[in-house]
């Protein structure tokens, strides 16, 4: 077994982040203690990534007779989910020359969370390793060539008033939880709810999501409400002042229908839909009035 010790210099120019040991969960449950404490204290004896980056540091190689077993960590220096898939990686000098070469299917990894840390072992088939031995104090591996990453975002909510109630926002937090996670660089509007409130409004509540890296000004929205059989009732483009999501953020915006119908109390449209782009509705009125589900 060769072990592996990494040096990096310093440079006070450099934004460096650290990361924290990160276990699937299935991980999570089988990994006693003790080998979680033996992950973190490697984790702090690698060299410091500089923000933004993904990085593999190798910890040990091992020969294993058809293959070289090498246990790396997978870190993402990153302020978002990632998802690796397929990865080339070399085993390099300090030469720069390639002493192994191989791409490997990392999708196993999961989602790798933000400045975090995740152990792996690679097996190198031997065919792919170019020397007759890799030099025990002069090895790394590194990433090698263009490679598939999926960057994912869970954005959360920013804005909620401090008012809220607390039931209302743990629904309002159960709901967002349950929505899929969102690729880097993405804009998503969700419907939360459509009901029918006393003061006669079709009230649509949506959550607007934020997966790029710079704020998001929406200016204006096109909506239509679809009743349970999916016909248009109510069409409009709703203009939104100074409301901006900022990156990686989630926040929720409300839009009102008037229609002349006033329920006893306010009810829940259940079965109805909205669509986020204008409608023609009986040569382009908007139905006057809605009936709410009983």
């Amino acid at each position: 077994m060769v072990k592996k010790t990494e040096h990096g210099e310093e440079n006070t120019s450099t934004e460096y982040v650290s990361t924290v040991l990160s276990l699937l969960d299935e991980e999570e449950n089988v990994v006693s203690d003790v080998q979680k404490e033996i992950f973190e204290d490697e984790i702090k004896e690698l060299p410091p990534i500089e923000e933004g980056q993904l990085n593999v540091s190798g910890i040990y190689l091992y020969d294993v007779g058809d293959k070289l077993e090498v246990k790396v960590y997978i870190r993402n220096g990153l302020s978002y989910n990632l998802n690796l898939n397929k990865i080339p990686l070399v085993i390099t000098n300090s030469k720069g020359d390639i002493l192994a070469s191989q791409k490997f299917n990392l999708s196993s990894l999961g989602t790798l969370p933000p400045h975090s840390a995740r152990p792996l072992k690679l097996y190198f088939d031997k065919k792919n390793i170019k020397v007759d031995k890799i030099p025990e104090d002069d090895w790394k591996v590194a990433l090698n060539g263009e490679f598939n990453i999926t960057s994912k975002v869970r954005p959360r909510y920013e804005g909620i008033p401090e008012s809220i109630d607390v039931k209302d926002k743990l629904v309002f937090d159960k709901f967002l939880e349950e929505l899929p996670e969102m690729t880097q660089g993405e804009f998503s509007i969700s419907t939360f709810s459509v009901g029918l409130q006393k003061n006669g409004n079709i009230l649509v509540t949506a959550v607007m999501r934020n997966a790029t890296d710079k704020p998001i000004t929406i200016d204006k929205v096109p909506i239509t409400v679809l009743d349970a059989k999916k016909r248009a009732v109510k069409s409009e483009k709703f203009t939104l002042d100074d409301f901006t999501v900022n990156p990686y953020k989630a926040r929720i915006c409300n839009f009102a229908f008037p229609t002349n119908v006033h329920p006893e109390e306010d009810t829940s449209l259940n079965d109805w839909s909205v669509i986020y782009r204008l409608v023609k509705i009986n040569g382009g009125k908007n139905i006057k009035a809605v009936k709410p589900k009983k």
